[in-house]
């Protein structure tokens, strides 16, 4: 009897309980460091950054329309941990139904200044789909992409020619305007965050995909995913990975080709994806027994580097046109933009809110077991390394809320989605920046 006393530890006093944990004052924390000093140092010097650390402006646009996204985010908080529990033994319907109510949190969010917001952030003169509705010969466009880059919208300029071609596509095949490109926006967003949780499942066991899918149903980062192409970007990195994933719990190497093919994809989207080749070739040194990783690594490469090769056989080589894009982003925003703040407080702050509290919690928990990480830490730690590497790159002074999406529905896989009230706090920080904040996606 002595020695149970022993071990067992006091309970909780009722002020230890009511308590906000480390994490969420963290998080807090950063967020309101951000703010004040972007506000006071950043935001009217010129550099496009009004609402730093987060691009657009404070306005308030509340409203009747931020009804239906509440209602949609209150019913996951509330009914979305019994859900995903009743779903976890079925892995696909669980990813699949996840990646559903993630589109429908995001049209809904997009919606709630009115309709128009869903699809006008992509008709901008730094949009694609404006230029590529300009652009005859693809083949053309392709071929002097790097030598003709000063001459693009910004966003172009700052991207491989992938998102162009899939607008010029979408216009040749009569779907052209930006309504289906948000709808294939859309689309990436909801193959990136079923994606994440498939993954869960297959490195860590159907409790791990649980707890984590409600929070990838509901994250903040929707506010910019509905409006941004970016979105897309993330759907394809992140089924690369999963891929990746799935080919070392197979040991297929057909799996792992596709896993690479995949990735070859999302690199002539957006450098940025970069990352997510290593975040992809670590999860298969990670999973895959001994005797199969190097069999699985060639292969995945093998997708990888045919995919690069049939660009440069078409006339766009990938380094040049990282090179080309480095060079106008420091003869451009990027020069001007402050590197200290961006680096140490508005660069993580941005991700933070993306991100949500819940998931500051999880990664917090999962740095605690660093020395001992368990499968279900391996991909958030993984992703958590990569933004770290994408930060000190200095390439992303700013605008991370949207440059960075491709990292959040792998970071949220942290979260503690089986939490009510973390949700909640989710979907407030969400329907926060949706009422308060003015973006341009």
């Amino acid at each position: 009897m002595l020695a149970a006393e022993t071990i067992s530890a006091p309970p909780r006093t009722r002020a230890a309980r009511a308590r906000p944990p480390g994490p969420l004052l963290a998080w807090a924390a950063l967020v309101a460091v951000a703010l004040v000093w972007g506000t006071l140092a950043v935001a009217g010097v010129g550099v496009s950054l009004r609402a730093a650390p987060l691009m657009g402006h404070w306005r308030w646009q509340g409203g009747p329309g931020l009804v239906v996204p509440a209602l949609i985010g209150l019913a996951v908080a509330a009914a979305g941990p019994a859900v995903a529990a009743r779903l976890a033994p079925r892995r696909r319907a669980l990813a699949a139904a996840t990646g559903a109510v993630a589109v429908a949190w995001t049209v809904a969010l997009a919606a709630a200044a009115g309709w128009d917001r869903v699809t006008a952030p992509l008709t901008t003169r730094h949009e694609y789909e404006p230029f590529a509705a300009r652009v005859g010969d693809v083949g053309d466009l392709v071929r002097r992409y790097t030598t003709d880059l000063a001459g693009a919208p910004v966003h172009v300029q700052g991207h491989p020619p992938g998102p162009v071609v899939v607008a010029w596509l979408l216009d040749r095949t009569g779907l052209g305007g930006a309504g289906w490109l948000a709808a294939v926006a859309l689309a990436g967003w909801g193959v990136a965050v079923s994606s994440a949780v498939a993954a869960a499942a297959i490195v860590a066991g159907d409790d791990a995909a649980r707890r984590a899918a409600p929070a990838l149903a509901v994250l903040p980062a929707a506010v910019w995913a509905g409006t941004s192409l970016d979105a897309l970007f993330a759907g394809v990195a992140a089924a690369a990975v999963a891929l990746a994933a799935l080919a070392a719990a197979r040991r297929s190497a057909g799996t792992a080709a596709g896993a690479g093919a995949a990735l070859g994809l999302a690199l002539l989207m957006t450098y940025g994806a970069a990352p997510a080749v290593a975040i992809a070739a670590a999860a298969v040194g990670a999973l895959a027994p001994a005797g199969h990783r190097g069999r699985l690594l060639a292969a995945a490469a093998a997708g990888l580097a045919g995919v690069l090769a049939l660009a440069a056989a078409a006339g766009f080589w990938w380094p040049a046109g990282l090179s080309a894009t480095e060079g106008r982003y420091w003869a451009g925003v990027g020069a001007l933009r402050p590197a200290v703040y961006t680096t140490v407080a508005g660069n993580p702050a941005a991700l933070a809110l993306a991100v949500g509290p819940a998931a500051a919690v999880g990664l917090a928990a999962a740095a605690r077991r660093l020395g001992r990480p368990p499968r279900v830490d391996l991909l958030p730690l993984l992703a958590l390394a990569a933004v770290l590497v994408a930060d000190l790159s200095q390439m992303s002074r700013g605008e991370v809320e949207r440059i960075w999406l491709p990292f959040v529905p792998w970071l949220a896989l942290a979260a503690p989605g089986d939490r009510r009230g973390l949700l909640a706090l989710q979907v407030g920080t969400a329907l926060a920046l949706q009422a308060l904040l003015a973006s341009p996606w």
